[in-house]
């Protein structure tokens, strides 16, 4: 049979177009796999255990790669996600876990759902988790080594040290070269703010001393005796011996764990002493021996016929396991009378004080001596700094008053000028003038102690806060904010104290209207004019606040004095706020302007 020429064509195009989507096929096919290879290696890169000796740049390249990972699972999810699944999620990355907070109910619950995802997503979320996870983890692993401690490197690991170090520098650099402007023009730097807050260490301590010199008056005049602990962990928690070596008894635990086991232990011994009616107050400070293990130093006052009492409940508790391994009966827990002669509470403990923030007077030159089971060793290499990068690695607080009035009281009625709290209670006015310095006085914790009504009152103090709240646009969705408005006495609860704050922002970034507004406007001036206008829409204000539940505030006698008893300026409101539409509203204002 004879075959014309096109019957050829269109075989041979035929047989070349079934070659050629073969070949396409296997093409295809070992691209696949090679995709495919390719995303379990990303994703095995990206989940692999934290490295604990990978440089900052390296987690923050890693940090950008988790956001991404994790976008990727929500989306490929088929089933609705939980907080156990998120959670799951993070076990796996060596990341804190995430919980429900505030109310419980399934509206909340599903706008914090949306908050954790939000924060999965985000690469900044992911650098925090993973700077906090490396440095806990090495730390971890040196001192399980046995590398921290006295003769090697004492608290912590020199990298953390120095990676610390390198944090401070860096954030004073920024604060340092940031800029910001009032209303009324004054120009700071954010250094020059954090340096005239608590978070300078020289404020930090000169107010925990005068806190310390105001308890020990207070329990002075009450007819109260103090007296001076220390407390001290089983010896499970400590990774190396006092002389050197590692210690057989060692079980792995951190330094977290051991503050956890501390910070149980003293809720234990808080409930036995309630239960026997023991009123005790001071102050604890935590601190960490050679190798990293913290122990506990407390300062308490009670009643002199309650002495004994308190140091075996305070005995008993810390004993209550291990208690009859070898020391412990001696040296986990430590009671003494504090002695007048020997200079009262301060001398105590102003060098613990002074080896947890900057090593100021004796202890610069003393340096720092470790004590355990009797022995005493001094740590060459030992500074405040090395303590800092401690508790900053492992999340320890160490400080923590104990039955006292709130500071953060005492602290807002130093934004309370002179004036305004003129017009407010006689209580009110004592602390006041307890909170301030003198030209022949200095500022005295114990008359605030008496105006609060003194110590161990729980929260039945006599001074509080009031809040205006807001709710704002933050990062991972709305937020509520509380912001301090003011001090009022519970006996007078209609009339608060405002205190001063300025607005501060960016240098150069006030408009002519927001300053006017600050300087000749209040809240509720501000808030009336933003109802004639639609603002536009920014990022400083993206929503209308809720109309919270507030107290009647009414004039006291500064206001009205400085008003001419005008109401045209209502400096109280009752009942419910007017919405703050503008961004404008929301802005701080003088002790005569109005909440």
């Amino acid at each position: 049979m004879k075959t014309d020429s096109n019957t050829l064509r269109k075989r041979d195009f035929a047989l070349y177009k079934t070659h050629f989507q073969d070949e396409d096929r296997e093409t295809w096919r070992d691209h696949s796999d090679t995709f495919e290879e390719r995303t379990a290696a990303r994703v095995r890169s990206t989940t692999k255990p934290i490295d604990v000796w990978a440089s900052d740049r390296e987690l923050v390249d890693l940090a950008r790669r988790r956001a991404d990972l994790m976008i990727d699972w929500v989306c490929a999810l088929r089933e609705p996600l939980t907080l156990t699944t998120i959670n799951g999620w993070l076990e796996g990355l060596e990341a804190a876990p995430m919980e429900y907070k505030g109310q419980h109910s399934p509206q909340s619950h599903e706008k914090q759902l949306q908050a954790m995802v939000k924060r999965l997503g985000c690469e900044l979320y992911w650098r925090r988790q993973l700077r906090r996870a490396q440095v806990r983890k090495r730390e971890a692993q040196e001192q399980a080594k046995g590398n921290i401690c006295a003769r090697v490197m004492p608290y912590c690991h020199d990298v953390t040290d120095a990676r610390h170090k390198q944090r401070q520098a860096a954030n004073r650099a920024m604060l340092e070269g940031t800029e910001i402007e009032s209303a009324d023009g004054e120009i700071i730097t954010l250094w020059d703010a954090v340096q005239a807050s608590t978070a300078n260490k020289a404020i930090r301590r000169g107010e925990l001393m005068t806190r310390i010199r105001g308890c020990e008056e207070w329990a002075d005049k009450a007819g109260m005796v103090g007296i001076f602990t220390t407390n001290t962990l089983p010896s499970r928690f400590h990774a190396s011996l006092f002389g050197g070596g590692k210690n057989p008894n060692f079980d792995g635990s951190t330094p977290r764990d051991g503050q956890g086991w501390l910070s149980k232990t003293w809720a234990r011994a808080r409930a036995k002493i309630n239960r026997q009616k023991i009123k005790v107050f001071g102050f604890r400070v935590a601190e960490p021996h050679h190798d990293g293990c913290p122990h506990w130093h407390m300062l308490l006052w009670v009643s002199a016929s309650q002495v004994q009492q308190l140091a075996a409940v305070l005995r008993d508790c810390w004993l209550q396991h291990e208690g009859d391994e070898y020391g412990a009966q001696e040296y986990r827990f430590k009671a003494v009378a504090i002695d007048k002669a020997k200079g009262g509470a301060i001398a105590y403990v102003a060098k613990y004080i002074a080896k947890n923030i900057d090593d100021c007077g004796a202890v610069e030159d003393e340096g720092h001596e470790d004590h355990y089971m009797g022995q005493k060793e001094l740590l060459t290499q030992a500074k405040a700094q090395r303590v800092t990068a401690w508790a900053s690695a492992w999340g320890i607080r160490q400080f923590q008053p104990v039955g006292q009035p709130p500071v953060t009281v005492w602290r807002e009625l130093r934004r309370i000028d002179a004036g305004m709290a003129a017009g407010g209670s006689k209580r009110l006015q004592r602390a006041h003038a307890a909170v301030h310095k003198g030209e022949d006085k200095g500022a005295d914790w114990c008359a605030y102690m008496t105006e609060q009504g003194g110590a161990m009152t729980g929260r039945g103090y006599q001074l509080h806060i009031e809040f205006d709240h807001e709710t704002t646009e933050g990062r991972y969705g709305l937020v509520e904010v509380a912001r301090p408005a003011g001090v009022f006495d519970v006996a007078r609860p209609g009339e608060l104290c405002t205190s001063t704050r300025k607005q501060w922002k960016p240098k150069g970034s006030w408009t002519p209207s927001e300053r006017h507004a600050v300087k000749v406007g209040s809240f509720a001036e501000v808030a009336s004019v933003s109802l004639y206008f639609e603002p536009t829409w920014t990022r400083f204000n993206n929503c209308t606040h809720p109309a919270p539940k507030v107290r009647r505030r009414d004039e006291n006698t500064y206001q009205l004095l400085t008003h001419g008893g005008s109401k045209t300026l209502p400096l109280r409101y009752s009942g419910k706020k007017p919405e703050k539409k503008s961004h404008v509203s929301s802005l701080a204002i003088g002790p005569s302007d109005q909440p």
